[in-house]
């Protein structure tokens, strides 16, 4: 199958330092460095280095910075086809601090993805979609798309439960799955397990649950299993789990299940780590399969 993406579409401005700073702190940041980003043009990367045909959905600005994302994307062999140009707003942009030992914090400034309308059903193919661009966008097409529907429910957006009901596959990370289950703090596999059962919308609906240095857990039917992460030391873990959603539609997309495939999205998440950015850090297949190799 193909992989459709639907959703945001950012220029990353990444300020590197010793720590991230507390609520009411000024820190001095080290290098800058502008990058190509947003959650929706993240994933469609990552699933075209893995091998997928993808096209994408989204809006950008009559900007430099829009056409500069476009042709980033183009370049990447995604289909911008699907990508609007809105006159009188900007494309969307991100500021993220990123520290010594790869965390980070991140601000979005939506622009023109907060515009986007719902477009044109996709009568085949899986559908990818997150949570940076209107939630009825997302909602028209789950509803009307023929093909399976994943949902990265990222950022937390309470309101975006309204949507797992249509969705098949269904993705968060441990502390989303807390804020979406309504469940106290996760902390690993086991907890993250049986919240993803409480949180599950229908019964045939799988729920995958990134756990960053712990790997990620998924659940379906009656069975749970749990992948363990690549042991990797991180440089900047900005899009590792952008990473692992497209690297996951990747591979369903092409028939594995679940639980081939989890291990698969681990290490492509995990490789991503290793280099600074979202989109430049995205691994291409044959880096991930040899990361896998005995």
């Amino acid at each position: 199958m193909d992989v459709h993406i639907l959703g945001s579409i950012n220029v990353d401005t990444i300020l590197s330092v010793d720590a991230l700073p507390a609520a009411g702190e000024t820190v001095l940041a080290g290098q800058v460095t502008r990058l190509p980003g947003g959650k929706g043009a993240n994933q469609a990367v990552a699933a075209a280095r893995m091998g997928a045909r993808v096209s994408m959905t989204g809006a950008v600005g009559a900007d430099t910075d829009g056409a500069w994302m476009r042709g980033v994307l183009a370049g990447e062999e995604v289909d911008v086809g699907g990508i609007v140009t809105l006159p009188d707003v900007p494309t969307g942009a991100a500021m993220i601090a990123v520290d010594a030992a790869g965390e980070n914090q991140i601000i979005v400034a939506p622009g023109a993805n907060a515009l986007l309308a719902p477009a044109t059903a996709q009568d085949s193919g899986l559908i990818l979609a997150q949570l940076e661009i209107p939630l009825d966008t997302i909602a028209a097409a789950f509803a009307a798309s023929a093909g399976p529907s994943l949902l990265n429910a990222a950022p937390f957006i309470p309101a975006a439960r309204a949507l797992f009901a249509d969705t098949d596959i269904l993705i968060v990370n441990q502390h989303e799955l807390a804020g979406y289950a309504e469940a106290p703090a996760i902390s690993g596999p086991a907890e993250a397990i049986a919240a993803a059962r409480m949180l599950r919308a229908h019964p045939q609906q799988q729920v995958v649950v990134t756990l960053g240095g712990q790997g990620a857990v998924a659940v379906f039917g009656d069975e749970a299993l749990h992948a363990p992460a690549l042991s990797i030391t991180p440089r900047d873990t900005v899009g590792a789990g952008d990473c692992f959603c497209g690297a996951l539609a990747a591979l369903i997309a092409e028939g594995l299940d679940l639980a081939a495939a989890l291990p698969i999205a681990n290490a492509a998440a995990a490789l991503c780590t290793e280099t600074v950015g979202a989109i430049p850090a995205m691994p291409a297949r044959a880096a991930v399969m040899a990361a896998l190799a005995p």
